[in-house]
């Protein structure tokens, strides 16, 4: 077998036990989310933190039996900014920190409640900036962390709840 061969059989086994991890989690059964999360239609209001969130990502709509249909885009900080309006803002740190879930592996976020992530583009912006950079969340492992404003990262907006 050539190293070739064997690293793609390497990689191919790892893809599988990642699938079979994923599929395992509670937080991806077609079990009810957790009564934090109070579910309408293509919004999420989060009884523990009173914000209510939007279900998809940008780039994706909010499409009843068939969850987030679409496709994530991922811009630069200043963009995510750009797609905030009078009602929906980008979360700071703090508020799409609350949504971390780390007993749900990687994501490491509810999917029942936020369904459709692509495993690809798991890194989100948040409003906050610190000096040149601004603040992202990095939901394949949980993290919080700070990169440059041009880099490329996904977004889900919020506003505040009742």
């Amino acid at each position: 077998m050539s190293r070739l061969t064997a690293l793609a059989s390497l990689l191919l086994l790892a893809t599988f036990a990642v699938s079979l991890a994923h599929a395992a989690s509670a937080c991806f059964t077609g079990d009810p989310p957790p009564a934090r999360y109070e579910i309408h239609d293509g919004e999420v209001h989060d009884t523990k933190t009173h914000l209510i969130w939007q279900r998809c990502s940008v780039g994706q709509r909010w499409s009843g039996e068939r969850g987030c249909v679409g496709v994530i885009r991922q811009m630069s900080w200043q963009e995510a900014n750009q797609q905030t309006d009078a009602r929906w803002q980008l979360p700071t740190k703090e508020e799409l920190a609350s949504l971390i879930d780390a007993e749900c592996g990687s994501p490491a976020i509810d999917e029942r409640a936020f369904p459709d992530m692509e495993l690809t583009k798991l890194w989100y912006w948040t409003g906050t900036r610190e000096g040149a950079l601004a603040w992202y969340v990095a939901f394949g492992g949980g993290s919080i962390r700070t990169g440059g404003p041009l880099e490329s990262s996904s977004v889900r907006l919020v506003r505040r709840g009742r």
